[in-house]
């Protein structure tokens, strides 16, 4: 595979004189794990609350966590405690890593995954009486579809990681066979639908959709378009996020490997580092030095950090959330028709999992098997 320009998740890696960091032995085909177990344990706000934690009688997965940061600390750390406790059987098949991320947080203490835990409320309104109706979504992660930016499977046309944003919170007109039901009404009525950001979660993983459904081919197909990724995002309302770890996919559908790019913050500056399975590498050419976006034809799973430096984002979202219903501003109903496909899975509340304990929230995900 050829890349040209500054790709920077696609780049080469100066090996460390001095090892640093430590990986994890590969396990099989657990690429997909080892991935998001890196960026778990350099997300130093979760490693700390995990030992902070972790209770030997706990029915949570903190002390394994636990166990297996200290290792990583000193040395090559091996993973099958992890993979014994997360009930996965073969290790030589291939899985989803966005899968596995949302299952070790719904199996770790509330206190501990708490800082990836989102908020979303969906606002309907009915543009006849302009009754307002809200569901409030909990999230691990928002999707962004690919599929309709790019062309094809073979990406022939980029895609923005802002204009993905704004899609997903853009509003949508439900008219014609799509409308709703008023109550108020006591009928079918035009309306309008919109996803609005109740609790900004402190650390905000984005899953780009490659992994689509193909009619075409009547399978599931790989959509290898280039992503524009920036450093510093805004998400909706005025909620600055930083990019600090990555993980991508090179290869097709049925076999590739799975890899972590993560910054670090280091006495001279961040740098950041290539984590492939035991393997942990410094990248040659360090990104975003230059402008504040880099492009990826691989990246898969983008997480993002609160910024904390601006003043009163806290209190300002806090306020927010006790407003009363009297002093919310109704919609105009006047806004863009888009398709709604990209919001479809976004997570939602439920009484438990059967993956563990979650403090009553539920995942509901349909697993892409990549064997």
């Amino acid at each position: 595979m050829n890349y040209t320009g500054r790709q920077f998740f696609d780049g080469t890696f100066n090996p460390a004189a001095d090892v640093k960091y430590h990986g994890l032995a590969k396990e099989g085909s657990t690429c997909y794990l080892n991935s998001v177990l890196q960026v778990l344990f350099m997300t130093k706000d979760f490693r700390e609350a995990v030992i902070r934690h972790t209770n030997e009688n706990s029915q949570f997965i903190d002390q394994h966590l636990k166990a297996l940061f200290e290792d990583l600390q000193n040395h090559t750390a091996k993973t099958d405690a992890i993979i014994k406790k997360l009930g996965i059987d073969n290790v030589y098949e291939q899985r989803d890593p966005a899968e596995y991320f949302e299952k070790i947080l719904t199996l770790t203490s509330p206190q501990a995954s708490q800082i990836f835990h989102g908020m979303l409320s969906k606002k309907t309104t009915c543009c006849k009486c302009l009754t307002e109706a809200d569901i409030d979504i909990p999230f691990w992660h928002l999707p962004l579809a690919l599929v309709d930016s790019c062309t094809d499977t073979k990406g022939s046309e980029g895609y923005r990681v802002v204009d993905g944003i704004g899609e997903f919170f853009r509003m949508t007109e439900l008219n014609g066979e799509n409308q709703m039901y008023c109550d108020q009404c006591d009928g079918k009525v035009d309306a309008t639908t919109k996803d609005v950001m109740k609790h900004h979660p402190d650390v905000l993983l984005l899953l780009l959709k490659r992994f689509e459904f193909s009619y075409h081919d009547m399978s599931y197909v790989k959509i290898n378009c280039a992503v524009e990724v920036p450093y510093t995002l805004q998400i909706p309302d005025s909620q600055t996020y930083e990019l600090y770890a990555v993980v991508d996919h090179v290869g097709d559908l049925r076999s590739g490997l799975y890899s972590a790019r993560i910054k670090i913050e280091e006495e001279h500056g961040d740098r950041w580092y290539n984590f492939d399975d035991a393997g942990v590498t410094e990248l040659d050419y360090q990104p975003f030095q230059v402008d504040n976006t880099e492009k990826s034809e691989s990246a898969y799973l983008l997480f993002y950090r609160k910024t904390k430096n601006a003043v009163g984002e806290e209190v300002k979202e806090m306020e927010q959330l006790s407003l009363t219903a009297d002093q919310k501003s109704h919609t105009d109903c006047e806004g863009s028709e888009v398709s709604d496909d990209s919001r479809k899975d976004t997570r939602e509340c439920g009484e438990g999992t059967d993956a563990g304990p979650a403090d009553g929230w539920k995942v509901f995900y349909n697993p892409l098997q990549l064997s």
